[in-house]
Parts: structure tokens; sequence; C-alpha cells
């Protein structure tokens, strides 16, 4: 048990959640995104009862979940553990995501109307909002950055009319957050409002329905989480490398 919750506490909010199981999967994961189960690390199922106050059927199921979305491993007569990080990893996830999302960008440029250029602007403005009101000063719930930045990149996309596509990039979205978790503090911190720069410039090319020079700037964007976690010299050899495999 943490944070003070009792096991009522904790029921209550896998009511709210849907299910046992659903909480479970969400606790897990957030915890896996937050670095607080560390790449690499054993998780017991009699720890995860304790930490969560949950029986293990609902644990076995958010596990076998996450195992599905490359945020667990599970080995024969080693149990689980959180999935590795590397610098090939995040290369994958970044060519993937390139790919993802500009082809959905595309399609919702095409496609989008008034009520999905609203939801970009109302997306931008909080995210943006946030930031200013930071100050360059730390962040004390990246959580909450990381919703908002993820809310910015979804509406983006929001029009293009495949929920696959939807899935598969917040999948891949959350498995790079893993990686942009442990720098975004320094980073907000030393870029301050300019981290909004890029994301203002990539939101005015989407409204003007400039689809090549959007995709073009969100496919350089997406890049950036490499650069930031492993450096920006070894950045295009490697995800050139992950294309050609």
């Amino acid at each position: 048990m943490t944070d003070g919750r009792t096991k009522a506490d904790i029921r209550d909010l896998a009511a709210e959640a849907g299910s046992l199981t659903e909480f479970a999967y969400r606790s897990i994961r957030s915890d896996i995104i937050a670095g607080l189960f560390p790449p690499g690390a054993k998780l017991q199922i009699d720890d995860l009862k304790t930490r969560y106050g949950l029986s293990a059927s609902p644990l076995r199921e958010a596990l076998a979940r996450l195992i599905s979305q490359g945020f667990v491993s599970v080995e024969s007569q080693r149990g689980f553990r959180v999935a590795a990080m590397s610098p090939d990893d995040l290369a994958d996830i970044t060519i993937a995501r390139q790919v993802i999302e500009t082809a959905a960008l595309k399609r919702a440029i095409d496609r989008g109307d008034d009520a999905w250029e609203a939801g970009i602007l109302a997306a931008y403005h909080r995210l943006d909002r946030y930031v200013a009101r930071l100050g360059g000063r730390p962040v004390e719930n990246l959580a909450e950055f990381g919703e908002l930045h993820k809310a910015f990149h979804v509406a983006l996309i929001a029009a293009c009319g495949s929920p696959r596509l939807l899935d598969e990039q917040s999948r891949l979205y959350d498995q790079a957050e893993r990686y942009r978790h442990g720098m975004m503090q320094n980073f907000l911190v030393e870029q301050g409002t300019g981290i909004m720069d890029e994301h203002r410039q990539l939101m005015d090319l989407v409204l003007a329905r400039k689809a090549n020079e959007g995709c073009a700037m969100l496919h350089h964007h997406l890049s950036h989480t490499y650069d930031f976690c492993f450096g920006p010299d070894g950045a295009g050899k490697r995800l050139e490398g992950a294309v050609n495999q």
C-alpha cells in the first residue's frame, strides 16, 4: 500500500477505472513510465499485491496486457520484469512513430473540420499555459505535463478516421514516454517557454493545411526524444539503421 491509501480507497479508485484489472494495468504502466520501476526490475506478484492492494488475478492480467504493449517482459522460470531500454529500442520506437503519425496527420489534414481545428487550438493552449506558468521552475508533476503534451499530439491526428492508427500512436507515445520522462525535467527548466516554439510552428502548418510541410516538421519533431536521451550525433545513423533493418 502506498501514499496512505486504504484498501477501501484503492477499490473505490478501481471501480472508477472500470475494473480491478484496468486499475492494475493503469497503475503499473504509470509507475513504469514514471521510472518507479526501473528497466529490468523484477515485478513480483507478492510485492505488487502489497503495493496496490489487489489480488494476484487482476495483476497477472494487467501484466499480460503490458507484455503485449512492450512495457513488461517475461522469461521462463524468472517471472516478470520491466522491459529493457536501449538506444536501439528508442530508435525503433521513433521510426515507428514517424511512419504512423505522419500518415495519420496527412489523413487528418485532408479530412479535418472546424471541430478538429478547435481541438488542436484548445490542446495547444492548455499545454502552452502550463509551460508558461512554470516560469522555468522545476516541474512538480511531470505526469500532468505528459498528459497535456500527449493530448496535443493526439489532437493533431484526431481526424485521421482510423481507430487503429490512433491506438498505435497512443501505444508508441507511451513507450517513448519512458525515455522522455527521465530527461524532461531538466529540458523544461533549460528551455522554458522555448519548448513551445516548434509546437506552435507545427500547429500553424497543420491549421494552414500544408500537409507536406506539416508532415516533414512532425517527422523531425519526433526525433527529438532520441536526441535528448542519447545525443544528436548518432541519431541520424541509428534511426537510418532502424529503417534499413
